[in-house]
């Protein structure tokens, strides 16, 4: 079973695979996603899907980060932040808010991904 959340202050979709086996059942549902699972540690990819039935554009937000690739929970961790500083950059370009070095909206939606994946994650990772 793959992670969602909907993001309601930025009205974004969240989803979140933690497998081949989840990616390959995202890819069913979110017909935009046109490749195999990566092979990277982790991966955050943005669009703007338009889901057929749908009257309107849907934002998404999707994450790649498959657990068992990970040697340790710190190798999660650094993964965990390193995807969520992606998708961050990508939601708030897709609002149009330009990110400058003190970017506080940046660093809470950081921070906030963050938990969001790291809290779906970690329970997967052997200590």
């Amino acid at each position: 079973m793959t992670e969602f959340h909907h993001l309601d202050i930025y009205d974004v979709d969240l989803h979140l695979a933690t497998s081949r086996r989840q990616w390959a059942s995202l890819r069913r549902r979110l017909t935009f996603l046109d490749q195999a699972a990566p092979e990277s540690l982790g991966f955050a990819h943005f669009a703007v899907w338009h889901p057929r039935g749908a009257g309107r554009a849907q934002p998404v937000s999707v994450f790649y980060i498959p657990v068992d690739k990970h040697a340790s929970i710190e190798d999660l961790v650094n993964t965990c932040s390193h995807e969520a500083s992606h998708g961050a950059g990508q939601i708030l370009d897709w609002i149009g808010y330009d990110i400058t070095g003190v970017s506080e909206p940046h660093a809470y939606l950081v921070g906030w991904l963050t938990t969001w994946l790291w809290r779906h994650t970690q329970e997967l990772v052997s200590p």
